[in-house]
C-alpha cells in the first residue's frame, strides 16, 4: 500500500486515493501537493524494490464513544529515491545519499523516510478494509 500510494501522490493522481486514504488526509494532501516543486514530488515515489527497511512505530487498539473497536498501526519506511534533491534541505537536516557505480557512471540516490498510519475497524460485522489516516514524508510534504 505504501508503494502504490506514494507513487500516486508523486503522479498527482489523488482522485485514485479515495478508497485508500481518509477524506481528511486527502484534503490536506491536495493542498500540499499542488505547491510542491517537481523534485520533491518525484521524491515521494517509493518503488517496492527500493524500500530498504520498515518498522512499526505505534500499534493502538481503541474504542470510540459508540463502542466501535479500531486498530491503528503507524508504519515507518526507509526507501531509496533518485530524485534531484539538494544535498541540504531546509531545517539544516542532512539527506543521506548513496552512490552506486564508479565515478563515470555513478548514480546518486537519497535515503528518505515516510510515516503512514493505517486504521481498520474491528467491530463485529465491519468491513475488513484498512484506511490510511496519516501520511508524512518529512522534509518533502511540509
Amino acid at each position: 500500500a505504501f508503494s502504490v500510494v506514494s507513487k500516486l501522490l508523486s503522479q498527482r493522481k489523488l482522485d485514485l486515493l479515495d478508497e485508500l486514504v481518509s477524506a481528511e488526509v486527502l484534503q490536506v494532501l491536495k493542498e500540499k501537493i499542488s505547491s510542491l516543486p517537481d523534485s520533491h514530488r518525484d521524491a515521494l515515489a517509493a518503488d517496492i524494490d527500493a524500500i530498504m527497511y520498515t518498522t512499526e512505530g505505534d500499534v493502538r487498539i481503541y474504542y470510540d464513544d459508540d463502542g466501535m473497536k479500531f486498530v491503528s498501526i503507524l508504519m515507518r519506511f526507509w526507501y531509496l529515491n533518485g530524485a534531484n534533491l539538494p544535498d541540504e534541505v531546509p531545517g539544516e537536516t542532512k539527506v543521506f545519499q548513496i552512490v552506486f557505480g564508479d565515478e563515470s557512471t555513478k548514480e546518486k540516490r537519497h535515503l528518505l523516510t515516510a510515516n503512514y498510519e493505517f486504521q481498520r475497524e474491528f467491530t463485529e460485522g465491519a468491513k475488513p478494509d484498512w484506511t490510511i489516516t496519516r501520511i508524512e514524508h518529512p522534509r518533502l510534504l511540509e
